[in-house]
């Protein structure tokens, strides 16, 4: 049999294409600019691989896994594909060994046992049938499907109390526990069955949905196969439940069979508001909806769907992740007020320098250590096949258990990352991203914003098909001018009022040194009032007294070793130094009255910031300028 090691050699060339010919041996072959991927064709480590920029690794499943964003699963089914030579006939790996920690029985109206449903954890669910010698077969081939608590439900019925039809066999069994009668269906919302209508004939149905659009559409089921055979069918809504949330959670936080009741018999009878699965809204119902709501007031709609985008370069990641962390902490942004809530923020472009930037404005703008934030390092293929989008919303929905406030913003940067072989170009594709992202907005209640690059000709917006931009609830476009000046600018917004650009520089700070003694940098949105037209003779901040040395050191740093910007990043219009040369001229003005290193090193950094705050001097990498 062929080991998967032995494919390594071919699984990467067809994931990540030729290697980097100046870092790979015969034996290792290194990706990246810099090599910083690995991966081991020959030798004691051959069908391994790890990336240090990200810190993980594995063998050949893992490294299909880290590509395609899927599962090992969807990664067997991959290497099928490409080499259905020599994978078709492997046994298939499992995933981690689950265990079965609950069987649900089935019976018919004797009591005698169709099938069971065993729920397994990690949590999913298989279903199983008798084979007649005290085993189990895991198919249902010729079995009856029969409701859960079948003879419960025809005594319950023939005795005229009512029946709770519920999502789950545990629902029904902790109803069952508080004195009620109440079934389900095998498989959860979405699998009622119409056959099921006759054993309901006469009966009173109360329908207990889930707090979910699935919850909302099996009621709708269940409601519409009972209405022409039960004496009355009700929908009855729990208040107060968590999204998600079911009959069981609702009995946990305290309410009991005796309130159920109660409500059940204050329940209107139910009336249609749907037809299939397209939601509908009755004229007459329409103060029923909840009034709109924000998440970030007037440009970004709660449970909505938007974009960012700009050129590479432009500081839309730092704009999109000051935003979202504004909104994990509950501070204002730009003024406008935010809905506090958890954030999943995926970042398809790597983990390394998002770190750096968290820290960054946790040191800036943090005030505490913990916040219901979590990076999602890696990108997920919202193409090719449901395994990257449902991945991802049990991911969201783990989270949230986690972080003790809903999920409010999914963040999805970029576009590139999460399109898979799909082309960015083509109306459909992008569609087909559109789509997962309203799944995503439909199943955990979050918003969800997608980040994207502009297109080499400015006015044309987004690059690539314009679909993205046709279906967002708002539109924000990136730029960054070169004085240093960044504005964000809301060219689309559905429901909210005009909103003026959002104007920004990118304050570096100094989050450590590294083994040489060099600083470790990262930048924040530091906000600004200033227009990229405005006079140069605007009046400048008030300045400290140690800022003032600073910048007089700088002045004469300048004037003594400035070399002329390069362009891009740094303007032409300026005179530069290195941060080293601003410092030496500073410690000699006095910047700091302790002789001790670190002590003035800490004095140098803390001006350092406050001067790039205020948008008196511009950064980057190592390079310092006046503004």
């Amino acid at each position: 049999m062929i080991e998967f090691a032995s494919l390594m050699a071919e699984v990467a060339q067809r994931l990540l294409g030729a290697p980097n010919k100046q870092h790979s041996t015969q034996a290792e072959w290194r990706y990246g600019t810099n090599g910083s991927l690995r991966v081991s064709v020959e030798g004691p480590h051959a069908g391994t691989w790890r990336s240090h920029e990200e810190q993980v690794g594995g063998g050949v499943l893992d490294l299909i896994c880290f590509r395609e964003g899927c599962d090992k699963h969807a990664a067997l089914e991959w290497l099928k594909q490409q080499f259905p030579d020599v994978v078709e006939d492997r046994p298939q790996q499992q995933p981690a060994r689950s265990r079965v920690v609950a069987r649900y029985a089935y019976v018919d109206e004797r009591g005698d046992l169709m099938f069971e449903v065993e729920r397994l954890e990690p949590k999913s669910f298989r279903q199983c049938r008798p084979d007649g010698n005290g085993g189990r077969l895991y198919n249902l081939k010729g079995v009856r499907a029969v409701p859960y608590r079948l003879p419960d439900v025809i005594e319950a019925i023939a005795l005229g109390k009512p029946v709770y039809v519920v999502e789950g066999e545990k629902d029904a069994d902790n109803l069952a526990a508080q004195g009620l009668t109440a079934t389900c269906n095998a498989g959860g919302a979405r699998k009622w069955r119409d056959e099921f209508a006759g054993i309901f004939e006469g009966a009173r149905v109360i329908v207990l949905p889930d707090n979910d659009e699935p919850g909302a559409e099996h009621a709708e089921m269940v409601a519409r196969s009972l209405r022409n055979v039960a004496q009355s069918v009700k929908v009855l809504q729990l208040a107060g439940l968590p999204r998600k949330g079911d009959v069981s959670d609702w009995l946990a936080a305290g309410g009991t069979g005796a309130q159920l009741q109660d409500m059940a018999e204050a329940a209107p009878e139910w009336r249609a508001q749907r037809i299939g699965r397209l939601p509908a809204v009755w004229f007459g119902d329409e103060d029923r909806e909840p009034p709109l709501s924000w998440l970030v007031k007037g440009v970004l709609v709660d449970g909505g769907l938007s974009a960012v985008f700009g050129a590479p370069g432009s500081s839309k990641t730092f704009l999109v992740l000051d935003m979202a962390l504004s909104i994990a902490h509950g501070f204002e942004f730009f003024g406008h007020k935010v809905m506090q809530g958890g954030v999943v923020y995926v970042s398809g472009e790597g983990g390394s320098g998002m770190r750096q930037r968290m820290k960054a404005w946790r040191n800036l703008k943090g005030d505490r250590e913990r916040a219901p934030f979590v990076m999602v390092p890696a990108s997920v293929n919202l193409f090719d096949n449901d395994d990257g989008v449902s991945d991802l919303i049990g991911e969201v929905a783990a989270h949230a258990q986690t972080m003790g406030h809903p999920v409010r913003l999914v963040v999805l940067d970029t576009l590139s990352r999460m399109i898979g072989s799909g082309d960015e170009d083509r109306a459909h594709d992008v569609n087909v991203i559109v789509q997962k992202a309203e799944r995503i907005q439909r199943e955990t209640g979050a918003h969800v914003l997608v980040v994207h690059h502009s297109g080499k000709d400015r006015d044309r917006g987004m690059r690539g098909s314009n679909a993205l931009l046709g279906a967002v609830d708002a539109a924000i476009e990136v730029t960054r001018h070169e004085s240093g000046l960044c504005e964000a600018k809301i060219t689309k917004v559905k429901d909210g009022g005009a909103a003026d650009p959002f104007r920004y520089l990118l304050a570096q700070s100094i989050l450590g040194q590294d083994e040489d003694g060099e600083d470790i940098t990262s930048c924040v949105v530091s906000a600004q009032d200033a227009s990229p037209s405005e006079p140069e003779g605007k009046r400048k901040p008030t300045l400290g007294d140690r800022e003032r040395i600073a910048l007089e050191a700088l002045r004469e740093a300048v004037i003594a070793l400035g070399q002329d910007g390069k362009g891009g990043s740094v303007p032409t219009s300026v005179r530069t130094v290195t941060v080293e040369q601003w410092r030496e001229f500073a410690y000699r003005r006095g910047l700091s009255a302790s002789d001790e290193a670190d002590a003035k090193r800490k004095a140098f950094q803390r001006v350092r910031e406050k001067l790039h705050a205020k948008g008196i001097i511009g950064a980057w990498d190592d390079l310092i300028w006046e503004a």
